[in-house]
């Protein structure tokens, strides 16, 4: 049975196809306002950062301005190149940069630290809002690790520098012997931000540097600072949507590079936080789908109890009756128009039966007339021949001849008038046609001779009546014709077995074989083609015909008539019936069954 043209699919798959655009439209129409949400958070966060580090990049190009104008410009500085250190204006001058710095500390609130470096004499002026003992030790190493003219040119862009514990940004500007700089702490920048960090590390904001270091304080767990590392500089979406697969948790994720100093802005937002004045939005991702299969399995069970259940009492009634089963009687449905299709059901099959039953018994009394009639057939058709010898004997006074025809005769005679019954056993047909073949042999004296194998464990088994004597007479009739030559026919009965199905089932074969003349070619091949009906209206074959049909009206296509000639000469005729014992049969030919034991 093919599925998909079942009644059950097509309801299901038409109410898919009814509901599915619904739930689809729900759902994308819930992903589409969660999307919208989305860009319209990171969009907000984007253009508030955006504008935040627009001002960090405006007041570091102030500094570099100062920067240059101090080195420039400044006096003060310009002098010190030129003067001996340790001399009294050497010292005077240092003082009154440092005076300068500590005045332009105060206007750059967001400089930490300002410095004049001599790296001839490895002395510096400095001026700073943190240790300055550090301070001074940091710029010393660092500066002396950049001795070269094209290495100082190399960093006169903003640095990334380690201060103690803290990242800081570096700005140096050389003029001969004097490096004049400033450094601006990572962590004032990301001050301001910190209002963007959400409660239990949920999220936040950090300055990442462009190898993926943290540069600031933050509240980021390491696991979000690495995906915050990972997001290209260049994105298609003012946000980019990232998992923390360790935790289960969903962020989105924006980043804004710094074009003064290499580092990048970044907010992470959390999209439990950012969704949670939108529980309807969330749930509702989880709820259309199920509650489309909710719907579904209830549409589903609903038809089944309406429409699938009665169908499919009526189909199962159905099947019964296919095989044979004519005692279905369906309930009653609640359903009037299945109700009315069940009781209409229930008076048909019993009116069919009904009509069954008295066909079957009409096809059985025909059958059983055709086979009486076809019986009555393969009478023997020696009688007046077998007269007629008597009488030659008895003019010829063989009263011993005579005695012995007699009761071959009457023998014979018995066997003929006794089979009424049906079936008879392997053992009493094979004696029935030992009589005939003596009747044959003194007809023939000195001129036949014949052969009889019948084992004993099928002695009792059941075949039809006068089956073996229509091939032994057609084998008289067709074989015998060289009569100079002793003709011999051999009678033999043996059993196979098979396997079909994981039954065994026992066959019986009857080979009635002779030295005659065997068949001829053309005759045989029709007759190994199952084309034997041809030639049933030839003189001998009526007889083959009339036993294909006894057998096959017994046994079915169960019955196997086989023909063949031998390698030197003569024919050979096989019968193959199922294996079945006399006491197995119904109705049991007492008479018969008893003749010859």
């Amino acid at each position: 049975m093919n599925w998909r043209k079942s009644l059950t699919f097509k309801f299901v798959a038409g109410f898919v196809i009814i509901i599915s655009p619904l739930i689809l439209f729900l759902y994308y129409n819930n992903l589409y306002a969660i999307s919208v949400v989305r860009e319209q958070v990171s969009g907000a966060n984007r253009n508030l950062l955006a504008d935040y580090v627009k001002q960090v990049d405006k007041q570091m190009k102030e500094i570099n301005n100062y920067l240059n104008l101090v080195n420039d410009r400044e006096p003060d500085v310009n002098l010190l190149n030129f003067m001996e250190y340790g001399t009294d204006d050497y010292m005077l001058t240092k003082q009154k940069i440092f005076t300068r710095f500590q005045v332009d500390l105060g206007y750059f609130q967001v400089i930490d630290t300002i410095f004049l470096y001599n790296i001839k004499d490895k002395d510096i002026v400095l001026n700073t809002r943190s240790d300055y003992y550090l301070n001074e030790k940091v710029i010393a190493d660092y500066i002396d690790q950049h001795p070269k003219d094209d290495e100082m040119q190399k960093i006169g862009s903003w640095q990334l520098i380690k201060v103690g514990d803290e990242t800081a940004f570096l700005k140096l500007i050389r003029n001969n012997n004097l490096v004049v700089g400033c450094w601006i702490k990572a962590n004032t920048v990301a001050e301001p931000l910190k209002f963007l960090d959400a409660e239990n590390g949920g999220g936040g904001a950090a300055l990442v540097s462009m190898e993926g270091e943290v540069a600031s304080e933050t509240k980021l767990t390491e696991q979000q600072i690495a995906l915050a590392a990972k997001v290209p500089e260049q994105q298609d979406k003012p946000y980019q949507s990232v998992t923390d697969y360790t935790k289960e948790l969903s962020y989105l994720l924006v980043a804004i590079p710094a074009t003064m100093v290499p580092i990048k802005y970044v907010v992470l937002i959390p999209e439990a936080s950012m969704l949670k004045n939108l529980p309807f939005f969330r749930l509702a991702i989880y709820i259309i789908p199920l509650g489309g299969l909710l719907i579904l399995s209830f549409y589903f069970i609903f038809v089944r109890k309406v429409l699938l259940t009665p169908m499919k009492k009526l189909i199962r009634g159905m099947q019964r009756i296919t095989r044979g089963d004519w005692d279905v009687q369906l309930e009653q449905d609640n359903t009037t128009e299945f109700a009315f299709v069940i009781r209409t059901f229930n008076n048909m099959v019993g009116e069919i039966s009904n009509l069954k039953i008295d066909v079957y018994e009409q096809q059985l009394l025909t059958k059983e007339a055709e086979f009486k009639h076809l019986q009555v057939q393969i009478k023997p058709h020696f009688y007046l021949n077998s007269l007629n010898i008597i009488t030659s004997l008895a003019a010829t006074k063989q009263y011993d001849i005579i005695q012995k025809m007699a009761r071959y005769l009457a023998e014979y005679f018995r066997f003929n008038i006794s089979t009424s019954r049906r079936t008879v056993t392997i053992e009493a047909e094979l004696k029935h046609i030992q009589n005939y073949l003596e009747i044959q042999k003194l007809r023939f004296p000195g001129k036949l001779t014949y052969e009889i194998s019948l084992p004993e464990e099928l002695a009792h088994c059941s075949m039809l009546p006068l089956t073996i004597q229509t091939l032994v007479e057609n084998s008289i009739i067709h074989g015998f014709m060289n009569r100079r030559e002793l003709f011999t026919i051999k009678i033999e009965v043996r059993e196979s077995q098979v396997v079909k199905e994981g039954i065994k089932e026992k066959t019986v074969w009857v080979q009635v074989a002779d030295n005659g003349v065997g068949f001829k070619p053309e005759i045989l091949d029709k007759l190994q083609m199952n084309r034997w009906h041809e030639h049933s209206g030839e003189n001998g074959h009526l007889g083959l015909h009339n036993v294909l049909l006894r057998l096959q009206m017994r046994y079915g296509d169960r019955a196997q008539l086989l023909f063949r000639n031998q390698a030197d000469k003569g024919a050979v005729v096989q019968i193959g019936i199922p294996a079945i014992y006399l006491e197995d049969e119904a109705e049991e030919n007492d008479d018969i069954s008893d003749y010859g034991r």
